[in-house]
């Protein structure tokens, strides 16, 4: 599962909520980070990366949905969780094209907080896993393309050797074709 160490940022103009959200994924290990305000945000993500953000859609300034794809851009490894209290389902569609991982509704059920919260990084952790796989597996099948392409080399260079080594009038003739 995921590490409990990851590092959590609760963006929302309430502070009451911030606080709530703060001290119950604290009781369960994780380290909290609080913003009210996308600027708060995005000064924070800057100075202290995060592996989750929990970002409230409705925020006077900066609404969370024009956050949202600006973190996904600038932070594409942290996963996003989505909190309103409106439950217009395009919007919540719309926030999961774009990249988040969850919705949660206030007003706050805290156990599904902490499972969705538990999703989200299992998530996030299994994507960079398979990311790095992915990497890894390019880079040895470059390296083996490489040593199978001067095997073939050497291949050729031998049989060329061996026809000039048959025959000395053509000596040379064969390693220039």
């Amino acid at each position: 599962m995921t590490g409990k160490q990851d590092r959590i940022l609760i963006v929302d103009d309430e502070g009451a909520v911030r606080r709530l959200l703060r001290l119950k994924l604290s009781s369960e290990g994780y380290q909290c980070q609080e913003a009210g305000s996308a600027d708060q945000a995005l000064d924070e993500l800057r100075s202290n990366p995060v592996e989750l953000v929990i970002l409230d859609i409705k925020m006077p300034g900066k609404l969370g949905t024009e956050l949202l794809p600006e973190i996904k851009v600038r932070y594409p490894d942290t996963a996003v969780i989505m909190a309103t209290a409106i439950t217009d389902t395009s919007t919540i569609i719309q926030c999961m094209k774009e990249g988040a991982h969850d919705y949660l509704t206030k007003p706050f059920n805290l156990d599904e907080v902490t499972l969705s919260v538990d999703r989200a990084l299992e998530k996030r952790r299994l994507e960079l896993e398979n990311r790095n796989y992915q990497r890894q597996l390019e880079q040895r099948v470059e390296e083996q393309a490489r040593k199978i392409r001067a095997s073939f080399l050497n291949a050729i260079t031998v049989l060329a050797d061996t026809l000039e080594a048959k025959d000395i009038y053509t000596s040379g003739h064969s390693q220039r074709v």
